[in-house]
């Protein structure tokens, strides 16, 4: 019993330091601005270019070139609400601000 108790004595003296951000932080900040703001634009290509292709399919009457449009059309709507909501979901799971 007496093991315990110093074992718990010695584990509350341990402090909790604060998270410092390591040397460089801005540059991995900046490179994952980057990465963000060309999935952004890549999302962005993505819905027109199915747009371009469902229009095209639908004037030469390729009903599988039109469907594929339309397929391109919706993963590039999931993908702007996964970009979205994703950050802020990951944020409320997980605790953080």
């Amino acid at each position: 019993m007496i093991e315990h108790l110093d074992a718990v004595l010695f584990l509350a003296q341990i402090p909790n330091p604060a998270p410092v951000a390591p040397p460089g932080n801005e540059k991995i900040l900046e490179v994952l601005g980057n990465a963000k703001w060309g999935a952004g634009a890549a999302l962005v290509v993505g819905f027109f270019v199915g747009l371009l292709v469902w229009a095209g399919g639908r004037w030469v009457d390729h009903h599988r070139a039109g469907r594929i449009g339309v397929i391109m059309m919706l993963c590039a709507v999931a993908g702007g609400l996964l970009y979205t909501i994703g950050p802020q979901l990951i944020n409320h799971f997980s605790g953080g601000r």
